[in-house]
């Protein structure tokens, strides 16, 4: 199947064969999907907090987070040209139109009426330098074209996002920073933030974080460590046609695609933290709604440190030379269940002491994550499930709608039943307890790839993605889910969410 230059381009990525033939028997197969068993709810997989409870856990955050060292990771790769589909179909059909059938076509658009009737209120407005009579293909040719401010191609993170006043307009990387400033600082006064990006725009975060850093270290009294990252090139995917056949560009050599978000389980295991927060480039809040953030990220690291402690302390009595008598195993054991929402094998019971410490070790000696749910309101994506893997343990994880066959009956009732959505809100634990960091990629359930279709100069293919970041590559992780207020969760997915109320500065 593949020719000497084939596997001479396969090495210089820095996959191997093995990889490629497995990825192939992939798209030849397909991915089973997730046996899902049950929905994590209110007090059945999902903590729900009272006011007391968010006080202690915030507290526990505050009295020990500083002594870790605390990293936030924001994915931002990802052009915004999703952003702007709206407004791409606009520019296309009013090109080469009089201003009265331009305004006649807007009349029947709502979201491009609103747009042009509110384009004043919208953070990127000082830089088109309109000119009084400008027509509409005009201005969506200075917002989305690279004569003018590129949107279109530009990366999410550094879109004006919010309006302050005409000089203090900020980008979504600008926001994280911001935010970051508040919760993850430790004791020497350091705030260390990490941004995956395409190469291409390195230089673009560069320049902005030059621009935003002095300003921010000086506001706040703190030291910033910003660091870059890009996805890794062994993390690429080979892509297929119709019959599963390699796919070939013009040239003759292999196609190969970014891995998806999934692929940044090495950026993340790359990173030097103990505590590592994680969230997407564009669930930001303007300065008003911050705190409430802020604080929702305070009692998520809490809960995590606090859960920490305790799975720490029962490795460390496990791991000592006096083993726990029989009734602390029972403890830590129903700890897990209960808390950890690990399910029991059926033969515990018929287990000696060595062979019951031997689950309790494999069980708890894993990365934890700590994961923000929002009540569900009808958006889309993934949510929290108890799922039967493969070998037979159940477990809590995130999964996409697109891993859930939902053509079974059974399987549509249990996503009937979620109360829950995911809106990437994470604090992860990276380190076991004996302060080594944890290959993250023994965790990986490879199972749980997606299989995409795409196409390339006319011609339909078939693309792999990685297990997702927070889906299948976690899978093997401790998880616990807890409650957050909807209020935190404000995402930008179209150019239009800009001129909603929450992202009024």
């Amino acid at each position: 199947m593949f020719s000497q230059k084939d596997l001479q381009q396969i090495r210089s990525k820095g996959i191997s064969i093995d990889d490629i033939n497995q990825q192939i028997k992939h798209f030849q197969q397909g991915f089973p999907p997730a046996d899902i068993t049950l929905p994590a709810t209110p007090g059945k997989g999902i903590m729900l907090l009272n006011e007391g409870d968010q006080q202690h856990y915030k507290d526990v955050y505050l009295d020990n987070a500083p002594d870790f060292r605390i990293i936030r990771l924001v994915p931002s790769s990802g052009a915004a040209s999703r952003m702007f589909k709206s407004l791409f179909d606009a520019q296309d059909n009013l090109k080469g139109k009089s201003i009265q059938q331009q305004e006649e076509w807007i009349a029947n658009k709502k979201d491009v009426k609103g747009f042009f009737r509110k384009l004043e209120r919208y953070p990127f407005f000082e830089d088109l330098h309109i000119k009084e009579g400008d027509e509409p293909a005009v201005i969506l040719d200075q917002l989305l074209g690279r004569d003018g401010l590129n949107y279109a191609n530009k990366p999410k993170g550094l879109l004006k996002f919010h309006k302050y006043s005409e000089t203090d307009r900020r980008a979504a990387f600008e926001e994280h920073l911001r935010e970051a400033v508040k919760y993850c600082e430790s004791r020497d006064g350091m705030v260390r933030m990490h941004l995956t990006v395409s190469p291409e725009n390195l230089d673009g975060f560069q320049t902005e974080a030059a621009r935003i850093s002095p300003k921010i270290e000086q506001e706040k009294g703190v030291n910033i460590d910003l660091s870059f990252s890009f996805q890794k090139p062994e993390t690429d995917t080979i892509a297929v046609d119709q019959e599963n056949v390699p796919f070939r560009n013009p040239d003759g050599t292999l196609l190969f695609r970014p891995g998806g978000h999934g692929a940044l389980i090495r950026n993340l295991d790359a990173l030097d933290a103990d505590l590592v927060f994680v969230s997407n480039i564009d669930n930001v809040a303007p300065d008003r709604l911050k705190n409430l953030r802020v604080e929702q990220k305070q009692v998520l690291g809490g809960v995590l440190l606090e859960i920490r402690s305790k799975i720490f302390y029962y490795l460390q009595q496990l791991s000592g030379d006096v083993k726990p008598e029989k009734t602390r195993l029972d403890s830590m054991v129903s700890y897990l269940h209960e808390r950890l929402g690990i399910a029991i094998p059926e033969m515990l019971e018929s287990w000696d002491m060595s062979d019951l410490i031997k689950w309790l070790v494999k069980s708890m000696n894993r990365p934890i994550r700590v994961c923000g749910m929002v009540r569900n309101e009808g958006e889309p994506g993934g949510g929290p499930f108890y799922v039967r893997s493969e070998s037979g343990e159940v477990s809590l994880q995130i999964v996409e709608s697109s891993q859930i066959d939902l053509e079974n009956p059974e399987k549509v009732k249990i996503v009937q039943g979620s109360t829950h959505f995911n809106p990437v809100d994470l604090v992860c634990s990276l380190r076991d307890y004996q302060g080594e960091k944890f290959n993250l990629s023994h965790f990986v359930d490879h199972n749980t790839g997606f299989i995409s279709e795409k196409s390339v100069g006319g011609k339909s293919l078939k693309a792999l993605e990685l297990p997702g970041l927070w889906n299948g590559s976690m899978a093997g992780w401790l998880t616990l889910f807890v409650d957050v207020p909807m209020e935190t969760f404000t995402p930008v997915k179209t150019v239009f969410d800009l001129a909603r109320k929450e992202h009024r500065a």
